[in-house]
């Protein structure tokens, strides 16, 4: 069942927490360290796009290598800033949902 069923169809009176336990599951958060200080303004960076365009390069080769056969049990949770993050061992093999990968 997903996250967003057991809330909507859940008694509001109920103070109980959503959970799920699952095995092998692997978490990425992959960032540039010192990405704000790296990050500028100046005329040489074209008023910060340069530096914006190389984070832009980094998260779509990231999205790309997603694409790739190899990588279809890793899911792409979200970008924040210069930190991309992803999931593996969540994704569910089959139609049923009775399996994880």
């Amino acid at each position: 069942q997903h996250v967003a069923h057991y809330y909507l169809n859940k008694d509001p009176d109920e103070e109980d927490v959503y959970f799920e336990s699952h095995n092998d599951v692997g978490v990425l958060f992959a960032s540039i360290p010192e990405f704000n200080a790296f990050y500028s303004q100046a005329e040489s960076n074209k008023q910060g796009m340069a530096c914006l365009q190389l984070l832009n390069e980094i998260i779509a080769d990231f999205d790309q290598a997603m694409d790739e056969e190899r990588f279809k049990n890793i899911e792409k949770i979200k970008t924040i800033g210069s930190t991309y993050m992803a999931v593996s061992g969540l994704t569910m093999a089959s139609e049923e949902g009775d399996e994880w990968l």
